[in-house]
């Protein structure tokens, strides 16, 4: 990646999306309708199988996102699948 930005501006950015408090409506039809439809959702841990498979359904040498790293190598560096899990927990 060329000019990342430093530490300073990533924390000023995501400052500015999660760090106001914001207020819903409550009481919008929309709300009750998908907690209706999506009522058995419920939040599982990530663990590595959980990224193993989700690796496996990707294309080895597609474009990689913003950490440039190719879909072959995070299938291949098994070692960091357990990690990768964690920090999608945290």
């Amino acid at each position: 990646m060329k000019n990342a930005p430093d530490k300073e501006e990533v924390e000023n950015f995501w400052r500015e999306i999660y760090g106001k408090k914001v207020s819903h409506n409550e009481e919008a039809c929309w709300t009750k309708n998908q907690c209706q439809q999506n009522s058995s959702m419920e939040w599982s841990q990530i663990r590595e199988k959980d990224v193993v498979g989700a690796l496996r359904t990707r294309l080895n040498w597609k474009t990689p996102g913003r950490d440039q790293i190719p879909n072959f190598w995070l299938k291949q560096l098994r070692a960091t699948h357990k990690q990768i899990a964690e920090i999608f927990k945290n």
